[in-house]
């Protein structure tokens, strides 16, 4: 059972690191998705709740208010929505803050980027195709069923994520496919280039073995694939073994790029040292 608790804050424009906006808006905290993998589990604010990640979510009721403030002194030229939350979550469908959200940006003539995962973001099309959304940054994957059940059990369907990224092309909507975390020996990438003929590029994000989690991430992946324990746990300590790895996986997707004659481009993360990715889901 998640919690949601409605709460108001002191302010909803954040500036953010991530290279695709000035600010950054978090309309809820927490997310009930609870993937196991995500970096906010590490965030130093996360890490301070009493309340497991995915057990919680912070409604920023006022948000929509400080947002019409905000905007009038701050005049950003583009700000990006989700950058340590899902948007989309079960809980928009409920409070419809990025509804107004997305009213109140259209409005002031803001554009703005979006990281999501949900298909839920289908059902405010009308208000993507105002002018203002730049793009759409879609984190997608494929891997077992019983391995996503392990790693994240309440987020959308893989194939409904795909048939969501075919619809935001269909209405003209600028989407970035980012397959999310890549995983060694086990993500099936194969034809992903072909699968969104639509798509200027596809971008790719390696598992970071810098997280707090990846202990647990291990023992999950040892359980569904006992064979590849041993590699997983080489890569945690082994700096070369690591490396090597990764630019197989590399050589392995530039090829599929080439049969997709797509761009790419592919984030891996530093060994033993936490890396700050430009746009992370």
């Amino acid at each position: 059972m998640v919690e949601l608790r409605e709460v108001k804050v002191t302010r909803i424009l954040n500036p953010t690191s991530i290279d695709l906006g000035e600010y950054v808006i978090n309309p809820y905290k927490g997310c009930e998705l609870s993937c196991l993998y995500c970096y906010v589990r590490s965030n130093r604010v996360v890490a301070k709740e009493k309340r497991p990640w995915g057990s919680y979510v912070d409604v920023r009721m006022n948000a929509p208010e400080l947002l019409k403030k905000e905007l009038s002194s701050k005049k950003p030229k583009c700000v990006l929505l989700g950058s340590t939350t899902e948007c989309f979550q079960p809980a928009e469908e409920q409070y419809q803050l990025m509804r107004k959200i997305l009213e109140i940006l259209n409005e002031a003539k803001v554009n703005f980027v979006i990281l999501t995962r949900s298909p839920y973001i289908c059902e405010y099309m009308s208000l993507l195709k105002e002018g203002f959304c730049r793009r759409v940054y879609f984190t997608i994957n494929r891997m077992k069923p019983v391995l996503k059940e392990y790693l994240e059990p309440k987020s959308p369907d893989f194939q409904e994520r795909f048939k969501a990224i075919d619809e935001l092309f269909k209405h003209g909507i600028s989407v970035v496919p980012y397959f999310s975390p890549l995983l060694p020996g086990i993500s099936n990438f194969k034809g992903v280039f072909l699968r969104f003929p639509q798509a200027e590029t596809i971008e790719f994000e390696g598992l970071n073995f810098n997280l707090s989690t990846l202990p647990k991430i291990i023992s999950v992946v040892s359980l569904v694939y006992p064979e590849l324990q041993n590699l997983y746990e080489k890569m945690l300590i082994d700096k070369v073994f690591y490396e090597s790895v990764w630019r197989s996986i590399k050589k392995e997707v530039a090829q599929e790029a080439a049969l997709g004659k797509k761009d790419f481009h592919i984030y891996i993360h530093c060994f033993g040292n936490y890396f700050r990715n430009r746009h992370v889901s």
